[in-house]
């Protein structure tokens, strides 16, 4: 039986009824059919919809599958995609009167920016990044902060991974010093990824002052104001 007609031939019962399962764990498509990989598996299980129940502990055996996992994966990959492209990602927040106000979040590279009230928040001052149920296909984002304390939103749950993903990376970066790449660099020469030789190289890049250009990666003097090669401005 092809993979589209598994639902299709069965009883409007019995299709409305494994539909609201399949709803509660979001496993149908924009049109409301069964997604693809999920029917996939179930034709690995050699079930027949018209007699078998599709139950809570076959969607769970479904998603610790690898299929399920990289299914997965590649949605927040995608998602990540589309926010880095925009640089910005909607949400809902509380005004003073309890109101829901949609706005844009928008990243910059040291802090994101909610537009609507023009709260600024450097990835510096984040402690926590916590993710909840929220309404209607909204999940609650907070984030906890040094000086703010919480801040928190509602964003649609497709994105609420991949934003958390995409902050925690700039907080990652925001981070990163001396020592964390030398710490690095020890970890991959104990793997046996890079050598002797390369670790110590790798070192004294680290440890040197030299300045570069971000143009063309001509090494440059350190008090010059353009890229003796290029041309390009240095910038602080």
């Amino acid at each position: 039986m092809e993979l589209k007609n598994i639902f299709k031939n069965s009883s409007f019962d019995t299709l409305d009824r494994n539909k609201e399962l399949l709803e509660e764990h979001d496993l149908l498509n924009i049109m409301g059919s069964p997604n693809k990989v999920f029917l996939k598996f179930l034709k690995s299980k050699d079930l027949d919809i018209n007699e078998d129940e599709i139950t809570e502990e076959l969607i769970e055996e479904f998603e610790d599958s690898v299929d399920s996992i990289n299914l997965r994966l590649e949605a927040i990959r995608r998602q990540k995609e589309i926010i880095f492209t925009e640089r910005k990602v909607w949400i809902n927040i509380k005004d003073e009167e309890d109101k829901t106000i949609g706005t844009d979040l928008i990243l910059h590279h040291d802090r994101i920016e909610i537009e609507e009230t023009g709260m600024e928040i450097p990835y510096t001052d984040m402690i926590d990044i916590d993710i909840e149920e929220g309404s209607w296909s909204k999940n609650s984002f907070t984030i906890t902060t040094k000086e703010n304390g919480e801040i928190a939103f509602e964003i649609n749950e497709n994105r609420a991974v991949p934003l958390k993903e995409i902050i925690e990376d700039n907080i990652y970066n925001q981070n990163y010093d001396e020592i964390d790449a030398l710490l690095e660099l020890q970890s991959l020469f104990e793997e046996g990824k890079i050598s002797a030789e390369e670790l110590e190289a790798r070192k004294a890049v680290i440890y040197s002052d030299d300045v570069y250009c971000t143009n063309c990666g001509s090494k440059i003097d350190p008090d010059s104001l353009f890229c003796q090669e290029c041309g390009h401005e240095v910038i602080d």
